[in-house]
């Protein structure tokens, strides 16, 4: 199931290529983890602030969770759970966070890239003394009920360990989040993945997920996320 829009190119988009291309022809870093095909898949976080960063994507190129047709979403909140799932059980209690995209490219985003995916990372980083005016869910699946003149507009969702879903608009600050998560590790000048790539950690969340319960290597099934040749 290809993955890209039309007029997207495929070597545009990362996580499109991270989709459709053999994994022996992606960068080592960019190779996925975990894989549903048509679905979603799993990379390590380039910029990992610490061991177990990663970012979860799903096959059509949307620019936020929001924007995902209902029934595409469904699939993809389903396998972002067993996701969340296997990261703890490997690396402990983690944060999750999506800096979520709007089309208008003139407006300032949290989000640097235009495909949607989701951050996973490992502990707690005191988002919510950010004091965002945030509206809170019980469950990931309840932000398919924010309103749909919200769903291509630029937000913020977060949820720490134990917590809320927490829902606010998008503050318009590049990486937003992950300028929070260097401050309360003590190395508030390396939020930027860009220029701080912390590869031993990249590395270390590669060898930790290589003892997934999942997969490292092919698609896989779980309760209630269909592979694509069953969605035909």
């Amino acid at each position: 199931m290809p993955s890209v829009l039309p007029g997207v190119s495929t070597h545009d988009c990362l996580f499109c290529r991270v989709h459709d291309l053999p994994t022996p022809r992606l960068a080592w870093h960019d190779r996925p983890l975990i894989r549903n095909d048509g679905v979603g898949v799993v990379i390590p976080a380039i910029g990992a602030l610490v061991p177990g960063y990663v970012l979860v994507s799903p096959a059509l190129h949307k620019s936020s969770v929001q924007e995902l047709p209902g029934h595409v979403a469904e699939r993809f909140i389903a396998f972002l759970i067993a996701v969340i799932d296997e990261v703890e059980a490997i690396f402990g209690p983690s944060t999750v966070f999506e800096h979520g995209s709007c089309r208008s490219e003139e407006r300032r985003r949290s989000a640097c890239i235009t495909h949607c995916h989701i951050h996973i990372v490992p502990g707690t980083f005191s988002f919510d003394s950010l004091g965002l005016p945030v509206r809170a869910y019980r469950e990931m699946s309840d932000l398919l009920s924010a309103p749909t003149e919200e769903r291509t507009d630029g937000y913020l969702m977060y949820r720490e360990p134990g917590g809320p879903v927490c829902y606010a608009p998008d503050a318009g600050v590049s990486q937003y989040f992950r300028r929070q998560i260097a401050r309360t590790l003590g190395c508030e000048e390396e939020w930027d993945y860009a220029l701080f790539p912390h590869w031993p950690n990249v590395h270390a969340t590669q060898a930790g997920l290589s003892r997934s319960t999942l997969t490292t290597t092919n698609s896989y099934q779980i309760a209630g996320v269909p592979n694509a040749a069953d969605l035909h």
